[in-house]
């Protein structure tokens, strides 16, 4: 039997995931937009990127927030096999609230859309991490 990890060693996993996971999909959705001003829409105003940047921003999060969140869940299995399910979860809960306080932050009062937007993202992103850390049926074995 294997020694299990010591707690500062899971705490620091799972803060560097945490915040990983904040740096993939802000840099994502970033070069996405830069992508969009150079590729798509080359020449517009500022003030059009950000606007776009704004209404982008939420269905980016939900379409590249499942498989970043999947993504999490299998490194936390294959890192934290024992308790991987319940870092996960702690990992998304953690994301949630920072989400949801730089969300709160940057838009006030808050749309109905971006609520659903937003509830449709956390959603997503833990449904992710439910699939990638379900624990394996064992195998049958053939005689």
């Amino acid at each position: 039997m294997t020694n299990p990890m010591p707690a500062w060693k899971i705490i620091s996993w799972i803060v560097g995931i945490w915040w990983l996971a904040h740096l993939v999909l802000i840099a994502g959705h970033v070069l996405h937009v830069f992508l969009y001003s150079v590729a798509v829409a080359p020449g517009l105003e500022y003030a059009d990127y950000q606007a776009y940047a704004q209404v982008s921003a939420p269905w980016f999060s939900i379409i590249l927030g499942g498989p970043v969140f999947y993504t999490i869940g299998r490194i936390v299995m294959k890192r934290l096999h024992p308790n991987g399910r319940r870092m996960g979860v702690i990992i998304w809960g953690l994301y949630t609230v920072t989400d949801l306080a730089i969300v709160i932050a940057s838009v006030s009062p808050i749309p109905l859309l971006l609520a659903g937007q937003w509830i449709v993202s956390q959603s997503v992103k833990l449904i992710a991490i439910m699939l990638a850390t379900r624990k394996e049926a064992p195998q049958a074995s053939v005689a």
